[in-house]
């Protein structure tokens, strides 16, 4: 049997989960397919995913197509929901890229198309809807080619009839008979190009082949067709998944898995969902955690089988596990050994908002609720200002924060406000400072000496971190304590988190009787605040790099937006219908952009950004953050 993990994505209300029932009703696990506008899907479990027809957190279901055991994963579409999409593509063995035909390429799409790519994943294209009045499918198959890749493969061919009233379409698949079809899979392969210019047979085995590697590299992606609400394609796209997907096998037989999701379920228990790439989960095993060498006993596992969850003695390579309330497990955890995953960019919130509870004697419940969402989603990263005891989380958008809002309502029956979501900014030293308190010099009250230096870095080094005490001097534990403190102090800063900043620990006072790793953890937190006080900081804010593609003709009003925002615009190109520009713009100044430009280009323009680093900015005479050129 071959074990498959296999992830659905897709820009907003493309059909995805549609797609999943589509699937699940086929594969005998429903005996109807549930609809998302009605609110009766099994993916979207969530009370708050029904009201709102999306999907807002990935879920996995497990059913059999033919020989082969398929665990889905129905991922997020929206990017504000970027973590999960993240962690699910990392444990797959392919991905269905599900685009809308009305609608075309949308731009979470083509950002979920991008992490694809750089992930290195193998994908198949699912062109959804085709049933629509005023589908185009080759204005469809263009902005793939100029979007997406012109590397892809159609598999069927779409031919449209058109009534007085109604249009109707079939869908029939292309031959290896089709020169043109037949020609495209060739060209791939050197091996086969050159059987077929010496006249040998050039079997469908040769052809399934050739496509099957070139999709397993991100060098081919087949395309299907259908209308999944109406159960069209679905069976010939369940069969692609079997055909073009292969298993990620790794070859050593040690224990390696890996944590890519945690929810509590409607009974509080701690769910984590587990990617065994190599060895074995057993039930009743003590085993490793790789983050802090920490022993673990797999008291309660479950395996994914029809739908359900499963209670299993032990779950092998290549398969999807469930580990039952080991408190010890965080979200990106190994269990046993760690293994080179695809490249995982590891988003980071750049927007951050405060929380208050509604009354206010509900803080406590408010906290506990909070930090259980943080522990699904680490990248709220819950903290509580020192000084103003604000709760603060951070966000990916505006839309997480009416999620947040709506799910402390749905399942912990709280209320809370939150305030205006703002940009998360940071510090950076002006200039190199050393700082070194003694031990039981004046002011010190713990029984701990440190000496540290502060060194601004060029932008985008982030923060590093060098040792010069030696353990004669210090002992791990205390020279441990000591990086525990200074990490600490770096991401509280004054203002916020301190980056490009190298810190330096080059001095040491100990005392054998009162001193504790505490004392060094607490006085190098206080030293790194010292020292940033002392030489003073700049505010660094995020810097987006920006792609604008929009219908020629709009360029004068574009331009004049951009010019408003301080934009760089470093890049213009031009097709043969749009307009792309690409270049540099602060968060602070484009968070809104979007739905700016969906009103300046009649709904026909598309801006994406991507993180690329913090900078210092000046502050303009009208209150907004401008990015000067170098």
């Amino acid at each position: 049997m071959k074990i498959l993990n296999i992830g659905i994505m897709a820009h907003v209300d493309a059909g995805k989960t549609t797609v999943t029932e589509g699937f699940l009703y086929h594969s005998g696990i429903k005996n109807f397919m549930g609809n998302v506008d009605n609110g009766t899907t099994t993916t979207d479990s969530m009370e708050l995913e029904k009201q709102r027809g999306m999907t807002i957190r990935s879920a996995t279901v497990s059913f059999m197509i033919g020989e082969n055991k398929i665990n889905l994963i129905d991922a997020p579409g929206h990017m504000d929901f970027i973590a999960e999409v993240e962690r699910s593509l990392s444990v797959l063995d392919g991905v269905i890229l599900v685009i809308s035909a009305k609608e075309g390429v949308q731009p979470q799409t083509r950002a979920i198309f991008h992490k694809i790519q750089q992930m290195k994943i193998p994908a198949i294209l699912f062109i959804n809807k085709i049933d629509r009045i005023g589908v185009n499918l080759s204005e469809v198959y263009e902005q793939m080619k100029q979007q997406l890749s012109e590397h892809f493969l159609l598999m069927q061919e779409v031919k449209y009839s058109y009534g007085a009233v109604e249009q109707t379409y079939e869908i029939l698949p292309r031959k290896h008979s089709d020169t043109e079809f037949s020609e495209q899979i060739i060209v791939q392969s050197e091996k086969l190009l050159e059987k077929y210019m010496d006249g040998e047979e050039v079997t469908q085995e040769d052809y399934e082949k050739v496509i099957r590697s070139r999709n397993r590299y991100g060098k081919l992606y087949p395309v299907y067709h259908g209308t999944a609400l109406q159960n069209i394609g679905i069976s010939e796209l369940m069969e692609a998944v079997g055909k073009w997907f292969m298993p990620r096998v790794e070859g050593n037989q040690k224990l390696s898995a890996y944590v890519y999701k945690i929810l509590f379920d409607d009974h509080n228990h701690k769910l984590i969902f587990t990617r065994v790439f190599s060895g074995a989960l057993i039930l009743r095993q003590r085993t490793c955690v790789k983050r802090d060498s920490q022993d673990i006993l797999i008291r309660n596992l479950f395996g994914l089988e029809n739908g359900r969850l499963v209670p299993k003695n032990s779950i092998t390579a290549g398969d999807v596990a469930v580990i039952l309330d080991a408190k010890e497990l965080t979200c990106g955890d190994w269990i046993g050994e760690q293994i080179k995953l695809p490249v995982l960019s590891q988003t980071e919130p750049l927007l951050k908002v405060g929380v208050r509870p509604v009354p206010a004697a509900n803080r406590r419940e408010l906290l506990e609720a909070l930090q259980k969402l943080a522990i699904e989603d680490s990248y709220l990263d819950l903290c509580i200002d020192e000084e103003t005891e604000e709760i603060k989380l951070k966000l990916f958008g505006n839309l997480q924060k009416e999620i947040l809002q709506s799910l402390l309502k749905e399942r912990f029956q709280l209320n809370a406000e939150f305030d205006s979501v703002s940009t998360v900014k940071k510090d950076k030293p002006m200039d190199k400072v050393t700082c070194i308190v003694p031990i039981y010099s004046p002011g010190n009250l713990l029984a701990a000496g440190i000496g540290l230096t502060l060194e601004p870095l060029a932008e985008g080094s982030g923060y590093q971190y060098e040792n010069k005490v030696s353990f004669g001097d210090l002992s791990k534990s205390f020279q441990n304590a000591v990086a525990e403190g200074v990490e600490k102090g770096i991401r509280k800063g004054i203002f916020g988190e301190v980056v490009d900043t190298k810190v330096t620990f080059m001095y040491s006072d100990y005392d054998s009787v009162n001193s504790t790793p505490a004392d060094y953890r607490k006085l190098a937190e206080k030293i790194i605040y010292q020292a940033l006080k002392e030489i003073g900081t700049y505010t660094m804010e995020p810097v987006m790099k920006y792609t604008l593609t929009a219908p020629q003709g709009f360029e004068k009003r574009i331009i004049t937006e951009l010019v408003r925002m301080d934009a760089l615009m470093e890049e213009t190109e031009y097709t043969q219908t749009e307009m792309i520009m690409k270049g540099k713009v602060t968060l602070e100044a484009c968070k809104d952009f979007s739905i700016v430009l969906i009103t300046l280009t009649e709904g026909r323009g598309i801006f994406e950004t991507v993180f690329w680093q913090y900078r210092q900015v000046n502050a303009s005479k009208k209150g907004r953050s401008s990015l000067n050129e170098d």
